[in-house]
């Protein structure tokens, strides 16, 4: 059912430039906390290895219309027509797949002349009426789609592993995170930086969390995501962990996570709101 016509759903991107910090995981484990409290939730694959696409759609059929029909200039697809319903009663997806490719530019002078990085945002402009939350997951790759779902988003998490490999490339997506705030997308702003896949065994990972922590200050998440077997295990088999084994510690930890991106968005929203107000001070 559509929410009332003042309701804006809020649109997290998942993003960073490093392959394996756990950016669809993120989405996943968030996406199955929705699932189980009842919030609808649209879920957007711009990832061309299409990896959430195919854990919420066990065959995707070869003629299913998905993302790249955004980013086809020679398309003009029907929002409804690229949305489609998941085994899971409240959850959607925009799916993606390896043609996405080639339309996913890495020149940026190219698509910003053509304007293709909105593309995604009027898309989310038109459906979000009909959710609680949208959650994008990214390439590990600063193109076209990332910014596009930067441009999308209100809200941006970066997950990281805590491990110097795992960190690199931190700075380039902060750095596209301020470019798109400035020029495309003034209402974006930062939830957090997710320390993810965590193994505290390893004192080298326990030491660098905490010089993460002290880098970062608020901007670290509370919540740690570790690299624990049920993860893998829901991934295997579907299901999100919150869904998978609801009584166990990563199910308890998913749903940490999601009441404190929750918690995260109350308070930005709050700051800009005084900061609105302040504005309107000033101009009186």
């Amino acid at each position: 059912m559509p929410q009332p016509a003042h309701h804006r759903a809020p649109v997290i991107t998942v993003i960073n430039l490093k392959g394996g910090v756990g950016k669809t995981h993120t989405v996943w484990t968030m996406l199955g906390a929705a699932e189980e409290v009842g919030q609808r939730v649209l879920a957007v694959d711009t990832d061309t290895q299409a990896n959430l696409t195919r854990s919420l759609l066990t065959e995707p059929s070869s003629d299913l219309l998905d993302i790249t029909a955004l980013f086809d200039p020679a398309l003009e697809p029907d929002c409804s027509q690229l949305i489609h319903s998941t085994p899971f009663s409240h959850i959607d997806l925009l799916p993606s797949n390896r043609a996405l490719r080639q339309f996913d530019l890495t020149d940026r002078e190219a698509w910003e002349r053509s304007d293709l990085h909105l593309n995604l945002a009027e898309f989310v402009d038109e459906v979000r009426r009909d959710y609680d939350l949208i959650l994008i997951d990214c390439p590990p790759r600063l193109s076209l789609v990332s910014f596009a779902a930067l441009c999308a988003a209100d809200f941006v998490v970066i997950p990281l592993e805590a491990a110097d490999w795992g960190a690199q490339g931190v700075v380039e997506v902060t750095e596209a995170v301020e470019y798109t705030q400035k020029h495309y997308n003034p209402k974006l702003q930062l939830l957090g930086y997710l320390i993810s896949r965590f193994k505290r065994r390893r004192h080298y990972q326990v030491s660098y969390a905490a010089k993460l922590r002290q880098h970062f200050g608020d901007l670290a998440f509370d919540t740690v995501i570790p690299d624990l077997a049920r993860y893998e295990k829901s991934v295997t088999h579907g299901v999100p962990i919150t869904l998978f084994a609801p009584a166990s510690r990563e199910a308890q930890i998913a749903r940490q996570l999601f009441a404190e991106v929750k918690r995260r968005i109350k308070q930005c929203r709050g700051r800009r709101a005084a900061s609105c107000r302040k504005n309107v001070l000033v101009a009186s």
